[in-house]
């Protein structure tokens, strides 16, 4: 195979039908022209241009393979002039990967201003409870509630989520509200079974919350729920069963606040949040992760940027919890 870069003085030599003209498009002397033609007719084995002192034309051979490499070299000039435009203007295809809840109810409602404030990127959405591998699947992003541990990627925090236990005003009028987190044991729970199991709830006290009267002194609760339904799938599916009264469940408080707001929903211990697992034992949260490389695309940047100023700034509605409480 040629080299390429005796490709180019060839094409141009044809388009300016002169060395000499090919050589002050290209930057150099018309000798280097002479010279790169030449040796890319030694590599090929054919003549490619018919020299006279006046003249300069192109064999058959040469007017074939023009007409062949011709094109290729304008996409090549093109997909380098792309890739050079891209850092000012994102462009292509992102394709993310999000856990079902966070994607439905806090993504989703926000993809519209992205693909306003940038109209050459696409976002392709796929829901997953458990993260796809960014390596094998050809994931851009994913968004998860774990940290990750992974080395060939980057694991960036993008927002608390808060989750809170509630219950419909009618279960809480039949079984009555409870106090403390030891009262738990008397009631129904909607259990939610995940790819990896039941759980149990870890119920962490609020710092500066006052603790009630004959509450334990503990800050910390585990409660192993129990209930006659459990409902399998997504998180947010409990909440259908929590709204006909079948018992308590736990839920992200972006996910739970329209029905407080309604007041379908009360919130169960309001002093209390779901623990996360994170080893400092902070609540739960979101991360973004994405391919660790020097260059990352400008698509991929320009989609993570727009999140963390999207997210990092959201109270993910805790600031209301405090008028919602059972």
């Amino acid at each position: 195979m040629p080299e390429i870069r005796n490709l180019q003085p060839f094409v141009q030599a044809v388009r300016c039908g002169s060395f000499i003209s090919a050589a002050t498009r290209l930057q150099v002397t018309p000798p280097a022209i002479s010279k790169s033609i030449a040796a890319l007719e030694r590599e090929l084995g054919v003549r490619l241009f018919n020299r006279t002192t006046r003249k300069l034309s192109l064999t058959s051979e040469g007017r074939q393979f023009y007409q062949r490499v011709a094109p290729l070299l304008s996409q090549l000039d093109e997909a380098v002039a792309d890739v050079r435009r891209s850092p000012e203007h994102p462009e292509g295809l992102v394709k993310v990967s999000v856990t079902p809840t966070f994607g439905r109810h806090c993504l989703t409602p926000v993809i519209a201003e992205f693909l306003q404030r940038y109209p050459l990127v696409e976002i392709d959405i796929s829901y997953d409870e458990i993260a796809p591998s960014l390596v094998n699947d050809g994931v851009d992003i994913s968004i998860q509630h774990t940290r990750g541990r992974g080395t060939n990627h980057v694991s960036r925090p993008l927002c608390d989520y808060p989750i809170v236990l509630v219950a419909s005003p009618g279960y809480l009028e039949r079984k009555g509200v409870p106090q403390s987190p030891d009262e738990l044991a008397e009631h129904e729970f909607v259990g939610i079974r995940m790819p990896f199991g039941l759980a149990a709830l870890h119920l962490e006290r609020l710092p500066g919350s006052t603790r009630k009267r004959g509450a334990r002194k503990d800050k910390t609760f585990i409660h192993h729920p129990r209930g006659r339904l459990t409902v399998a799938g997504q998180p947010d599916t409990s909440l259908v069963a929590a709204l006909s009264g079948a018992g308590i469940t736990p839920s992200s408080v972006p996910v739970v606040l329209p029905y407080l707001r309604t007041g379908t929903l009360k919130i169960v211990l309001p002093e209390y949040r779901v623990r996360g697992d994170e080893a400092d034992g902070t609540g739960p949260r979101i991360y973004v992760h994405y391919p660790h490389r020097q260059y990352l695309p400008a698509k991929v940047r320009a989609f993570v940027d727009y999140l963390l100023e999207r997210f990092r700034s959201a109270d993910t509605g805790k600031a209301e919890l405090d008028i919602f409480s059972a």
